[in-house]
């Protein structure tokens, strides 16, 4: 059986030509296939086993824990993807009262400003300035001043996921919940559906790293793909949509599905929060989420990887805006 650095080795060498010390912003301009675990509310830059399940999202590939992140579509069903279970109250609730909210959405565009933390690990901290816009362009700087100039040059990092997701997630807001999932949990793919002939890959890979014989994917196998890729999608949209509380009633009603979701009552800066934890990942690692109860914005995110030592936290500013005022340095 392989362990978890030998599937990471055979990840890197399929993606050979990606640099893994590059900004994930840049990798993430590559396409689909480096899609990754440390996203806008993710914080866990770098590499080693917070990049691990979702930089390789697109690539099938098994862990000696036996749980195997693999691409899931018509051939390659997760059973979680296909069942909707009854989600947590507190997001159902919180969900239903943004889906409620009718009133207009200002600006074109979702501004975030992040700052990062780094509590142990070698990433160094910094502030990142996100803009998405509602044509699902993208664009990213860790220099305020620079954002305007980023996009007179047109550095569009947008390739096409955040438009599925922010799709996924608005229909996700009153549509059918299992059919949601699924778009959530396919978005990463530029058809919305993961490439024929996923499953031999994993094999194949597996083969070459010297697993005479590999096992197919399991059940189990599969309900937790789907979960990891749910919430990793789910959260990315968060932050490309979060200005929309349409988008926000819609990652709320996916996330409530999950069930390595838990949700408490918390109190942030003096205003009602809710905490949310995730552990969705082959190891202990565990994300934990805060968000406004009143309108589902986000406001901290930390995650810490027990395997590395490597810890982050950070916080969010998000706000509709226009393009043409970001452009004009208005921000």
């Amino acid at each position: 059986m392989m362990n978890d650095d030998e599937v990471w080795d055979a990840v890197r060498q399929t993606l050979s030509e990606v640099q893994m010390d590059r900004p994930v912003e840049a990798i993430e301009q590559r396409g689909r296939a480096r899609r990754r675990k440390r996203h806008v509310l993710g914080l866990a830059a770098g590499g080693g086993v917070a990049a691990v399940v979702a930089l390789a999202l697109a690539l099938p590939m098994a862990t000696g824990s036996g749980t195997a992140p693999a691409p899931i579509g018509p051939d390659n069903h997760a059973g979680a993807a296909s069942l909707a279970p009854v989600g947590n109250i507190k997001l159902v609730s919180l969900a239903a009262n943004l889906t409620a909210d009718n009133a207009s959405l200002p600006g074109d565009a979702s501004l975030i400003i992040e700052k990062v933390d780094v509590r142990r690990g070698n990433v160094p901290s910094r502030t990142r300035y996100h803009l998405y816009t509602d044509s699902g362009e993208y664009y990213y700087t860790e220099a305020r001043n620079e954002l305007p100039r980023v996009i007179a040059r047109g550095e569009n990092l947008g390739n096409g996921f955040h438009t599925r997701g922010v799709a996924a997630a608005r229909y996700a807001a009153t549509g059918d919940l299992a059919e949601a999932r699924e778009r959530m949990i396919n978005s990463v793919y530029d058809e919305g559906k993961p490439p024929a002939g996923a499953e031999q890959d994993r094999m194949e890979i597996l083969r070459q790293k010297g697993v005479a014989n590999p096992s197919p994917l399991t059940d189990e196998d599969r309900e937790s793909i789907a979960a990891n890729h749910l919430w990793v999608n789910s959260v990315d949209v968060l932050s490309a949509g979060g200005g929309d509380p349409k988008v926000r009633a819609g990652v709320l009603r996916l996330i409530s599905t999950i069930p390595g979701v838990t949700v408490v009552d918390s109190t942030t800066g003096g205003q009602p929060t809710l905490t949310i934890t995730a552990g969705v990942w082959t190891d202990d690692t565990e994300q934990v989420l805060t968000i406004n109860a009143q309108n589902g914005v986000p406001i901290s995110s930390e995650m810490d990887s027990p395997e590395t030592g490597d810890s982050f936290a950070g916080t969010f500013k998000v706000a509709r805006v226009t393009v043409a005022d970001i452009k004009a340095g208005r921000f």
